[in-house]
């Protein structure tokens, strides 16, 4: 298995269509052990069915 331990945080900002507010968003990329690690929380603790939720 190839180590690619990585971490990769986007952000960008948005304008509402609506509202003409600005909107931060950002994107979490996540690979190798720090991935691997999530999934064990995913996959063994009750109320985590996403590596989001354990983020959060």
């Amino acid at each position: 298995m190839e180590n690619n331990n990585k971490l990769r945080m986007l952000d960008d900002t948005f304008i509402n269509r609506e509202t003409g507010e600005e909107v931060e968003d950002i994107t979490i990329m996540i690979d190798g052990k720090f991935k691997q690690a999530l999934n064990i929380f995913v996959d063994n603790l009750p109320g985590y069915s996403s590596n989001n939720e354990v983020i959060r």
